[in-house]
């Protein structure tokens, strides 16, 4: 199972070309690590419910101390425009839930590591 968010390089170039740019104008620079990038083995029958995932990662509700959780209504609605089979439901709605748990953990993990 993978933890967090697969994202291309083109998206991350865009997003930290635009981080610098409104870093700049405030007379900022940002320094960023190298980043490590481990590969991702998935089972072909994992990839609705991780395309699924990926599909709801605009879902995240958050608070005062950052993500809280997916927003389920939210996660509904993507499974229904995903038109995942009823039958299917209940199986991906929980693998979703895992995902989610193991999410949140490595970024807990993460947090409290720094």
């Amino acid at each position: 199972m993978a933890l967090g968010l697969v994202v291309s390089d083109e998206d991350q170039e865009q997003e930290q070309e635009s981080t610098d740019t409104a870093a700049a104008a405030f007379g900022l620079r940002v320094k960023r690590a190298a980043a490590v990038c481990e590969e991702l083995y998935l089972w072909p029958e994992n990839l609705p419910s991780w395309n699924l995932f990926q599909a709801v990662s605009t879902q995240w509700m958050t608070g005062m101390a950052g993500p809280t959780g997916l927003s389920y209504p939210g996660v509904e609605v993507v499974m229904r425009k995903n038109r995942v089979k009823r039958c299917d439901e209940e199986r991906m709605f929980f693998e979703i839930q895992c995902m989610e748990r193991a999410t949140l953990s490595a970024w807990r993990e993460k947090t409290d590591g720094k």
